[in-house]
């Protein structure tokens, strides 16, 4: 039988690293901890030191052995006896990171091997392969993560920070976020468009456009400057999808086209956007099992793809556990989309609904009237409030000779965590053929 990897002598080794010098402590406790010893005694006695060290006050072995005896574990960590030998393991603690990375490294292929285990019980209990798939990602992925050496100091922030300082002195730099190509809401962001690892909230009443803004943003990057992306739509299949791309990007109401009543140079149009939606890297999913799922598939496109922009069309559309109250479920979904922007470093556009009742008031929309969580306000770096100039899409409908018929859509960039707030302004939405400006 395979022994499972690990290396006791560079866990003794740590211990009496630590006893040495109580301050190597901090050096490496960001690096490994108790769960990561194979050995459950060092275990005990590195969880010790832990709970010394973190007090601030100086130890020694006979401080860590009275702190075992109080909590009744001595006898389990080795006893007294144990603790002078870890003592003389090494002479001294110059390579207590090393130590420290080797312990991380046995611990990452223990939970591998686990990880993959408990996949193959799994598949021989004939479980649902997506499942399998989506749990195994996961594990790898907080393993990869867990595993990473990166340099998070505010001191590295702000080298980088002078850098953009620089550049912006001198003229060269350039904006590390998605413009949503609509002027007027551009200039109202404070980076000019959602920067990578942000998520940007578009929420709306029933037909005032929410999903033709997004497919608005998509279009732009995926198709006009070729960006991939991935487009969540729970609403519509994808050949639905397809004909919405199309009639936006062709500025064609697609209905003539099927009633034969459409001039031959708007034919062209068609036919134009067709290809060029069909050679765009725009990929879309239309089914989810849960968040988790929906983060797995993600990170797929991710990998095999390259996307730089992701779309949910909506919120609340995502599955979630049935034992879960609906407000409790709603804010998790929305905190792991807001980690899944982080992750992936890209930005996100979220779709969420809204109560009906503040489309109607006469102020308009609130953070307060998003629909089933407040935690979708919390989790969000922009968000974006739509809703018709008048009672409703019917009233609001407007005629002009520069723009023909439209619907007046009044909005409100409601938070910017970024930049400033509450900043309104109007669109012109002009719904039969789905283009915002």
């Amino acid at each position: 039988m395979m022994q499972a990897p690990k290396n006791t002598d560079a866990e003794e080794a740590l211990i009496c690293c630590c006893l040495m010098d109580n301050s190597v402590y901090d050096s490496i406790s960001a690096t490994v901890q108790a769960k990561d010893f194979y050995s459950y005694g060092n275990a005990i006695i590195f969880e010790a030191i832990a709970e010394l060290a973190n007090k601030g006050a100086g130890f020694s072995e006979i401080e860590l052995f009275e702190l075992l005896q109080r909590q009744g574990i001595a006898e389990n960590a080795g006893g007294i006896s144990n603790i002078m030998r870890i003592q003389k393991k090494v002479d001294t603690p110059m390579q207590v990171q090393n130590y420290a990375n080797i312990i991380r490294e046995k611990s990452r292929l223990r939970k591998i091997i686990r990880a993959s285990k408990q996949c193959m019980e799994s598949a021989e209990e004939d479980q649902d392969a997506d499942e399998i798939i989506a749990e195994m990602e996961k594990q790898l992925t907080d393993l990869m993560h867990n595993g990473a050496d990166q340099d998070c100091s505010i001191s590295s922030a702000a080298q980088s920070l002078a850098e953009d300082f620089k550049k912006m002195q001198d003229g060269t730099y350039v904006t590390n976020s998605m413009p949503t190509y609509i002027q007027q809401l551009d200039e109202k962001l404070s980076a000019g468009g959602i920067s990578n690892g942000e998520v940007m909230v578009v929420a709306a009443p029933t037909s005032c456009g929410k999903t033709c803004i997004a497919l608005n943003i998509a279009l732009q990057n995926g198709v006009t400057q070729g960006k991939p992306g991935l487009y969540f739509s729970f609403e519509m299949q994808s050949k639905s999808l397809a004909k919405r791309m199309i009639q936006t990007c062709a500025a064609v109401n697609l209905d003539r086209f099927r009633d034969g009543v459409l001039p031959p140079e708007k034919q062209k149009h068609v036919w134009e956007a067709t290809k060029k939606v069909q050679a765009s890297k725009i990929y879309t999913e239309h089914y989810v099992r849960n968040v988790e799922e929906l983060r797995s598939k993600a990170r797929m496109h991710k990998r095999k793809h390259f996307i730089e922009w992701i779309v949910i069309d909506y919120l609340q559309l995502v599955p979630w556990d049935s034992r879960m109250k609906k407000h409790d479920a709603i804010a998790e979904i929305s905190h792991q989309i807001k980690l899944m922007a982080m992750e992936l470093d890209l930005p996100i556009i979220l779709l969420a609904q809204v109560n009906r009742e503040g489309a109607k008031r006469e102020t308009g929309l609130t953070l307060h009237d998003l629909k089933d969580s407040g935690d979708i306000e919390n989790d969000a770096d922009i968000i974006l409030l739509l809703w018709p100039n008048g009672e409703d899409t019917n009233a609001a409908r407007m005629h002009d000779k520069q723009n023909g018929s439209y619907i007046s859509i009044k909005y409100n960039v409601a938070k910017q965590r970024e930049g400033e707030r509450d900043q309104y302004g109007k669109f012109i939405f002009k719904n039969h053929i789905g283009r915002f400006k």
